[in-house]
C-alpha cells in the first residue's frame, strides 16, 4: 500500500464530521479510487497487440459491455500497478473501522472490479458491468439503491455521471471532478462527506507527456544542410525548420502510444512511474485523440509543403517508430539498430527536405555513433536491474550488462575511425580551404564519447544520453569547440602558413 500511495501527488482532502450508524460507503473506480480510467488502457493496449485486434474488433461489433469484458480478458491486468489515491483509500479505511460496509461500484467490468477488490481487501461487495449492463449514471444509481434497499447511502464519484448518485446519495463524495461534476461539487460542497481538489488539467499533463524537452534530437535534419556549407540559404533553412516541426510532431505522437504501450513497466520504474499515464494524471483516450492529430498535422506538412521525397521519409520513420514501440523494442539488438536508424533516418530527411545528396560518410558515423548511444541507454538501464532480473518489456537480463558495454564501446570507437577515414577523403579536400584543421575534431570527439562511457558506468549520465550530452555542460563546451574547428576549416585561409 506505501508503494501505490507514492505513485500520487499527497493532495490534502477535506473530511466531513465523522458519519454515525452503519450508512453504507459506495466507491467509483475510474477517476475516483484510482487517477486513470482502466476501461481505456487496457483497449489501448490490447489493439497494440495485432494477436487481439480481431477479437477485439467483433467484441466491439457487440456493444460497449462486450468490448469491456474482452478487453479484460486478452490484456493482461495488473492491479497492484494502479496509481491509486491515497486520500481515497485512507477514507475508505476510516470507514471500515466505524464498521461501514463499503462497496466498490464501478462502470468497469467485473472482472477488473474483482482484481482490484482482491488486491486492496478493503471491500465488501463489487457492483460492476457485465454483459448484460454499463454500470453508469442512473443505472449503476439503481443498483446501488436495490443494494442498500432504498436506504441512505454515501458515494464517492468524480464524472458528470455520478450526478444523479450524487444527488440521491445521503453523503457525496467529490474527487478530483471533472467536467460538468465540478460545478456541481462547487455548488455542494457543503454537504459533502470527502472533497479531494481536482487534478492539474489535462493539457498541462499532455505538454508533459509529449516530452518537448526531446524535439531537441531532431535538430538532426540540420546536419545536412550545414555540413555542406548550405546554411546561408533561406530557402533551405525554411525547409529544415518544416522538417524539425514535422518531425517533432511526429516524435511526441509517438512518445504518446509509447507510455500507453509500456504503461505497466513505467510504473515500476523508478522515474517513469512520474510519467502522466503511469501516474494516471493524463487519460488514454486523450493521449491518443492528441496522437492521431499530431500525425495528421506532420504528413500534412510534409506530403502538402514538403514534397513527396521528404514525406515518404517521413512516413517510413513515422512506420518504424511505430514497430518499435509497439513490437520491435521487445527483441534485444533488434532495438538499439533500430534506434541508431531512427537517429539516421532525421539526416536523411533533413536531406531530403533540402534537396541534398547525403553524404556516406555522415550516415556511416551517424550509425556507428548512434548505436554506441543506444547500447548505452541499455547499458543504464540493465545497471540498474540487479542481478538475476531483466530489462521489463525488454529482452535483457542482467547478465548480459559487459557484452552490452562492449558492444557500445566497439561502435562508438568505430564512429570515430569513420570520422578519421572522412578527413583523408577527397569531399573534405573539396569542400574546406582548411582540412587539416578538422584532425582537431577528432580528439575532442575521442574525449566525450569516453568520458561519457566513463560516467555512464559510475552511473551519472541518467535515462537518455542523448538528454545528458544536451544538458552537461562539458558536451556543450565540446559541441561549442567542434564547430569552432569546423569553422576555421571552412574559412580560414592557410596560405601564409605554408608559404
Amino acid at each position: 500500500m506505501t508503494e501505490l500511495r507514492q505513485n500520487v501527488t499527497q493532495d490534502k482532502p477535506r473530511l466531513a464530521p465523522k458519519i454515525q450508524g452503519a450508512m453504507p460507503l459506495f466507491v467509483d473506480l475510474d477517476g475516483t479510487l484510482v487517477r486513470t480510467d482502466v476501461a481505456q488502457e487496457l483497449l489501448v493496449r490490447g489493439l497494440a497487440g495485432i494477436r487481439h485486434i480481431g477479437a477485439l474488433a467483433g467484441a466491439a461489433m457487440q456493444g460497449r459491455n462486450r468490448l469491456k469484458a474482452v478487453s479484460a480478458q486478452v490484456v493482461e491486468f495488473r492491479a497492484d500497478l494502479l496509481p491509486y489515491r491515497p486520500e481515497v483509500l485512507d477514507y475508505i479505511a476510516k470507514a471500515r473501522k466505524q464498521g461501514r460496509p463499503v462497496i466498490l461500484a464501478t462502470a468497469a467490468d467485473t472482472q477488473v472490479a474483482q482484481a482490484v477488490a482482491d488486491y486492496l481487501q478493503l471491500f465488501d461487495g463489487i457492483l460492476a458491468s457485465d454483459m448484460g449492463r454499463n454500470l453508469k449514471g442512473a443505472v449503476k444509481l439503481a443498483a446501488i439503491q436495490a443494494y442498500c434497499g432504498g436506504g441512505p447511502f454515501e458515494y464517492l464519484g468524480d464524472s458528470g455521471a455520478d450526478i444523479p448518485i450524487w444527488q440521491a446519495a445521503e453523503r457525496p463524495g467529490f474527487v478530483a471532478p471533472t467536467g460538468p461534476a465540478r460545478a456541481y461539487a462547487a455548488a455542494h460542497e457543503d454537504k459533502a462527506a470527502l472533497v479531494v481538489p481536482a487534478d492539474q488539467g489535462q493539457a498541462r499533463a499532455l505538454w508533459k507527456a509529449m516530452r518537448p524537452h526531446q524535439w531537441v534530437k531532431n535538430v538532426l535534419v540540420f546536419l545536412p544542410l550545414i555540413v555542406s556549407h548550405s546554411y546561408t540559404d533561406p530557402a533551405m533553412l525554411l525547409l529544415a525548420l518544416l522538417a524539425f516541426v514535422a518531425f517533432s510532431l511526429c516524435a511526441s505522437s509517438v512518445y504518446l502510444i509509447n507510455d500507453l504501450v509500456d504503461i505497466d513497466a513505467d510504473r515500476v520504474h523508478p522515474t517513469k512511474r512520474h510519467r502522466p499515464f503511469a501516474a494516471g494524471t493524463l487519460r488514454p483516450v486523450t493521449g491518443v485523440m492528441a496522437a492521431a492529430a499530431m500525425t495528421l498535422g506532420a504528413m500534412l506538412l510534409a506530403f502538402g509543403g514538403m514534397g513527396l521525397v521528404f514525406g515518404l521519409v517521413l512516413l517510413a520513420y513515422m512506420a518504424l517508430t511505430s514497430a518499435y514501440s509497439l513490437w520491435l523494442k521487445q527483441y534485444s539488438t533488434v532495438d538499439v539498430v533500430v534506434l541508431a536508424l531512427l537517429y539516421t533516418m532525421r539526416i536523411v530527411a533533413g536531406a531530403a527536405a533540402c534537396m541534398i545528396v547525403p553524404s556516406e560518410w555522415l550516415l556511416s558515423f551517424s550509425l556507428f555513433f548512434f548505436l554506441s548511444l543506444a547500447y548505452m541507454k541499455r547499458y543504464i538501464e540493465l545497471a540498474r536491474v540487479g542481478h538475476d532480473r531483466k530489462l521489463p518489456s525488454r529482452n535483457y537480463q542482467a547478465s548480459d550488462l559487459t557484452i552490452v558495454q562492449t558492444f557500445g564501446i566497439a561502435n562508438g570507437a568505430l564512429s570515430l575511425l569513420t570520422l578519421a577515414q572522412y578527413m583523408a577523403s577527397p569531399q573534405v579536400q573539396q569542400l574546406y580551404a582548411f582540412p587539416q584543421a578538422l584532425w582537431l575534431a577528432v580528439p575532442l570527439m575521442m574525449f566525450w564519447t569516453y568520458r561519457t562511457w566513463m560516467w555512464a558506468s559510475r552511473g551519472k549520465v541518467g535515462d537518455d544520453p542523448v538528454v545528458f550530452a544536451i544538458k552537461d555542460r562539458i558536451s556543450q563546451i565540446t559541441v561549442v569547440l567542434v564547430v569552432l574547428v569546423i569553422l576555421l576549416a571552412r574559412n580560414f585561409q592557410p596560405d601564409w602558413i605554408f608559404a
